[in-house]
């Protein structure tokens, strides 16, 4: 067994048998025995100074080693405390009172730690100066060149990987659009088919009963309705997919429209073609007017209120007053043109200004490319393919006007909400030049 320390041995014989700490205000008792004076009876006890002198000499002692164990031999000679900061003034090792004192408080004082790390920075610095061949032998040999050629190889390959992080973000971006653009589109034509399915229940209803009990006496004909299952893979094709038998199929929501559905609630919806009443006098009107084409030379046209006499326009023969209604303009020769709705009490005998505030909501294409026709400044658009048949959607309630591209289901714009005021509203096209439109179905 060690012998013990003198300093060891102070402390045992100032230690309190009942906390075994260092003496805290010793007092003894009759029998001799001392303890702190918090843990015996106040009443029979008296102080023992001679005890608390020795305690408190123990206490110095010991918080003198632990500082000693703390910093080693590293203890300020005038306070003994661990040298922890160092005066960038006087290039010395500071303890916290020194920090504090009169002769270091206008001076620059730092960590010791951070102190060093400067001081190796400039090594490494003095290094680069000097050259390797300033160095002792055997210390590791760098060249600068290497340090920066290396260094720029990490640089170039950080900004590759930037980049492609960047395309690849972008180009999620884009499939995201395009996702919801056709989700759009597809809800925009179911709802139009709820919508003109709830008009025809409503003008079915309306009949008289004996129409009515057409429906009850031709239900057994209808076709049985298709099985709504989930799509194959991830991608969203929208609620109006289902499958048929040995092959799958794009349907509606609803059952098709058999020859008895046609026959009971009301004859099939009548396809849209152009008003030849309303047309400009150079516009010529074929194939059951569904296309028109612009010549320079007027037709001898009967005169009357509906026709546009001075801009070369043209109306749908089919306006709405409420529902959700869609329909496609093929555009077969390009040219300056216009295509949109149009209130029906859009002047007919001078300039129109085309825009909504005028009762047009329209897209243009001209030399200039692609602009939607806004209330304030026309709208440059930019799209990424020449449409070659635009779709155009009318919400009546809601006031909205959208146009898609039909065949990449990409929306090419969408006029803010708007109010009909409760007036019927036409498809509407303008064109001039060589251009060639056909209005679809």
């Amino acid at each position: 067994m060690a012998a013990r320390t003198p300093l060891e041995i102070l402390q045992d014989e100032a230690r309190c048998s009942i906390c075994l700490e260092i003496f805290q205000d010793p007092v003894s008792i009759h029998c001799g025995h001392s303890f702190c004076r918090e843990m015996g009876d106040q009443k029979s006890v008296r102080p023992n100074r001679e005890l608390a002198k020795v305690s408190e000499a123990a206490k110095s002692l010991n918080l003198q080693r632990d500082r000693e164990e703390e910093g080693g031999e590293n203890l300020c000679e005038k306070h003994q405390e661990p040298l922890k900061l160092f005066c960038q003034d006087d290039k010395r090792l500071l303890c916290v009172v020194c920090d504090r004192s009169k002769v270091h408080r206008d001076h620059s004082v730092v960590p010791v730690d951070e102190a060093a790390q400067e001081y190796k920075v400039r090594g490494l610095w003095m290094f680069r100066d000097k050259g390797p061949e300033d160095h002792t032998v055997g210390a590791p040999q760098f060249s600068w060149q290497e340090i920066v050629r290396t260094y720029r190889k990490m640089h170039e390959f950080l900004e590759k990987q930037e980049s492609s992080l960047l395309a690849q973000l972008e180009q999620l971006d884009t499939e995201i659009t395009k996702a919801h653009e056709e989700i759009l589109q597809r809800l925009l034509e179911e709802t139009t088919s709820l919508g003109t399915l709830i008009e025809e229940m409503e003008r079915t209803y309306q009949q008289p009963d004996w129409e009515l009990l057409k429906v009850r006496c031709s239900a057994a004909s209808f076709p049985p309705s298709p099985t709504l299952v989930p799509p194959p893979g991830n991608a969203w094709r929208g609620p109006n997919w289902v499958r048929g038998v040995g092959r799958e199929r794009k349907k509606s929501l609803f059952p098709p429209k058999s020859v008895a559905m046609s026959l009971t609630l009301s004859s099939p919806p009548a396809q849209m073609t152009l008003d030849p009443e309303t047309a400009n006098a150079r516009l010529y009107l074929l194939e059951d007017c569904k296309l028109v084409r612009w010549e320079f030379c007027e037709q001898d046209l009967p005169s009357n209120p509906g026709r546009f006499k001075f801009e070369p326009c043209v109306l749908g023969s089919k306006g709405f007053k409420s529902g959700w209604h869609r329909w496609d303009v093929e555009v077969l020769r390009e040219g300056v043109w216009a295509i949109g709705v149009a209130k029906e009490s859009v002047p007919r005998d001078r300039v129109l200004h085309l825009k909504p505030d005028e009762g047009e909501w329209a897209l243009r294409h001209n030399r200039n490319g692609y602009e939607a026709l806004t209330s304030t400044n026309v709208t440059p658009l930019t799209l990424r393919s020449v449409p070659k048949r635009i779709r155009i959607c009318l919400d009546y309630e809601k006031g909205r006007v959208v146009f898609f591209d039909a065949e990449s289901k990409e929306r090419i714009f969408a006029f803010p909400p708007a109010s009909f005021q409760g007036e019927r509203v036409f498809p509407w096209l303008m064109l001039t030049g060589h251009a060639q439109l056909k209005l679809l179905p």
